[in-house]
């Protein structure tokens, strides 16, 4: 089995971030197909995301972070969502978010376990837990 990442926002994102440069296995996410088919888009979709537009965030692994059961997994995914938080700040609106969810390829169905709020900040990333089946919703702050 394998662990996927998912993201939902509003509006479709640009065609430069997508798929962007999957073959360069430097980087550590691209935004496109990896793992999920239609199916499972479609019940993340309808079943834990508010917002119109779904993308697979791919990569060997989903992001999960949870301490202290594997660390290099955990890293990796800090790593992930610091590089997600970036792209994704560089075309969003201020007040605009986009939802995250992250399950094992076949349980989009199954119940969230967790819920969190965050903003597009990057320090917050430190002390941060996410377990799978966790939603988190993440809001670009305006600066004022």
């Amino acid at each position: 089995m394998s662990l996927a990442s998912y993201i939902c926002m509003e509006r479709q994102i640009p065609d430069q971030y997508l798929n962007l440069d999957e073959e360069d296995e430097t980087l550590p996410l691209y935004i496109g197909p990896s793992f999920a088919d239609k199916d499972c888009l479609y019940e993340v979709k309808t079943r834990h995301f508010h917002k119109w537009y779904v993308y697979e965030i791919s990569s060997d692994w989903g992001i999960e972070i949870v301490e202290p059961f594997d660390s290099r997994v955990s890293n990796e995914s800090k790593e992930k969502l610091r590089y997600l938080f970036t792209l994704m700040n560089d075309f969003l609106d201020e007040g605009e978010s986009f939802e995250l969810y992250t399950c094992w390829i076949g349980e989009e169905s199954y119940p969230k376990e967790k819920s969190m709020t965050l903003s597009l900040e990057l320090n917050q990333l430190e002390d941060i837990e996410i377990p799978e089946r966790t939603y988190i919703l993440i809001t670009k702050q305006s600066k004022s």
